[in-house]
């Protein structure tokens, strides 16, 4: 009688985890591969996550494990594109397409097929828009039910790129069943994870795809984001075990966890925060070389690095991001005296601005920097702005005399697209500053290239002339930060040099 207690008793907990962690997870943990449930808190709201055109800033963070692209930028070699949904593509001798190979075998979350007319479909969504990406392809042609043809009005060397970013494929299917309102919030691609369940301000579930293309993955049987916007709160729950990662984590909870030693702290250099003037107003104070030196020289920029970074921000002196130092410049370090000279000289003694700024992530950055230009007799009055109005400023040139803790956004891995998406002259970023003479030249033959040593050559000849001229100021580099559990692995948190998580192949080591 105890021996069938006792069997009834194993079968009951057998039953009961598969119940609770499904078959998957006990052949995962047979392979040493577990799945399981990743959970993880990320510090900012999800909004838009389906809606391609409409997919902003970090809801990217939420949904790179859901939606994919046609290829992506490889995560360690300079210009070099891995395939995803397509498996080749190949640029016409002649230049003028891009023709596209298909992943065969591939079926969106709700059950429908990706070919090459879901391919043109959404490729078609950007041409028509207008927008930045794509802006060189005028037509995509089907050729079969696993080739397309993207024809070009023109190539340059970040062309493909665009194939890369953004242009995420979804269903169009569920798009015509359910309306674009409905996509807005339900992402249905072809991604390892699909949406379980989306609400805001709570939580973002997402479950395995268990028909997704690449066999054997993934390991995790889902991935379930909190919404904490309290870090204290967040820290808490890290340390009972409640979540398994942090997305998001400021540097004075990631310097605590740091000390603590029980979880890892992973930061990654993102966004360069740096100060922003019309130069082009020949009215402004900022058209005149030397106070745009004397701005520099102002600053103690690692001093600034440490107070609003605490140990994570790193002092930046290079106007292109991500460019690696050596392009012949010779840093301007802190040097107040000579901030003095150079403003006497240029006339401008007691000069009084205004300096905004995003309130919350640079509110420490204004009050340190309201007291580096005090020290030179540059009286500067912190006006912060909630994010809306700072998402306009940035895309706007600056008022007068008037100051802009801005940011720069880049990539390790793909220096020369964000350049031209930033600094070419008629972007929609940096309005009102001007570009050194020749600059612009520099960039149009670096775009010619097929070769990216022969284009990073010319952009070190950029970052000369730009840096040289004081084209605006770097401050630093902010690293975005990521904590996790020892129990997670294989997880890569910041793919090509960027917030986009790769986790088709992360597990959880019960």
């Amino acid at each position: 009688m105890k021996k069938v207690l006792f069997a009834v008793l194993i079968l009951t907990l057998v039953c009961g985890f598969l119940l609770t962690h499904g078959v998957q997870s006990v052949m995962s943990a047979e392979k040493g591969k577990y799945g399981g449930i990743l959970k993880m808190n990320h510090s900012k709201p999800a909004g838009i996550i389906g809606h391609p055109l409409k997919i902003r800033a970090w809801n990217h963070e939420f949904i790179d494990n859901t939606l994919q692209t046609l290829i992506r930028a490889s995560n360690t070699e300079m210009g070099v594109y891995e395939p995803v949904l397509a498996t080749s593509w190949e640029l016409a001798p002649d230049k003028s397409s891009y023709t596209f190979k298909l992943r065969r075998g591939v079926t969106f979350h709700d059950g429908t097929p990706f070919n090459a007319q879901a391919a043109k479909w959404n490729l078609d969504m950007w041409v028509k828009s207008k927008r930045p990406r794509l802006d060189k392809v005028t037509s995509i042609d089907v050729i079969d039910d696993y080739t397309i043809r993207c024809n070009l009005s023109a190539w340059d060397a970040v062309t493909l790129a665009d194939f890369s970013k953004d242009t995420f494929m979804i269903s169009p299917a569920a798009w015509n069943k359910n309306g674009e309102k409905w996509i807005d919030y339900h992402p249905v691609g072809t991604g390892p994870f699909k949406l379980k369940d989306f609400k805001r301000n709570v939580h973002v579930k997402f479950t395995k795809f268990d028909d997704y293309w690449a066999k054997g993955y993934p390991y995790l049987d889902g991935i379930e984001f909190s919404q904490i916007p309290d870090p204290m709160t967040t820290i808490a729950s890290l340390k009972r075990g409640e979540i398994d990662a942090w997305m998001g984590v400021d540097p004075v909870s990631a310097a605590e966890l740091q000390k603590s030693k029980d979880h890892t702290v992973i930061p990654n250099p993102a966004i360069h925060n740096l100060l922003q003037f019309n130069s082009t107003n020949p009215k402004s104070p900022w058209a005149d070389k030397r106070m745009r030196e004397a701005l520099e020289y102002a600053v103690d920029k690692p001093a600034l690095a440490r107070t609003v970074g605490r140990g994570f921000f790193i002092p930046k002196y290079e106007i292109i991001h991500s460019i690696p130092p050596g392009a012949g410049t010779t840093p301007r370090q802190y040097d107040p005296e000579k901030s003095r000279q150079l403003i006497r000289a240029a006339g401008y003694e007691n000069l009084k601005i205004k300096l905004f700024y995003q309130v919350g992530p640079s509110q420490d950055a204004a009050v340190a920097l309201q007291a580096f230009l005090a020290d030179v007799g540059i009286q500067i009055e912190p006006t912060p702005l909630q994010g809306a109005a700072f998402n306009r400023k940035l895309f706007e040139p600056v008022v007068g005399s008037d100051l802009l803790l801005g940011n720069q956004r880049g990539s390790r891995t793909e220096l020369l697209g964000p350049v031209d998406e930033t600094l070419a002259s008629g972007s929609v970023f940096f309005q009102g500053v001007k570009r050194p003479a020749g600059f612009d030249d520099l960039l149009n033959r670096a775009l010619q290239q097929e070769d990216v040593k022969v284009s990073l050559n010319y952009l070190f000849q950029m970052e000369k002339l730009a840096y040289d001229d004081a084209m605006f100021v770097p401050l630093y580099a902010i690293k975005l930060i990521v904590a996790q559990s020892p129990d997670v692995k294989d997880a890569i948190w910041f793919w090509a040099g960027m917030p986009y998580p790769f986790l088709e192949r992360a597990w959880l080591d019960r």
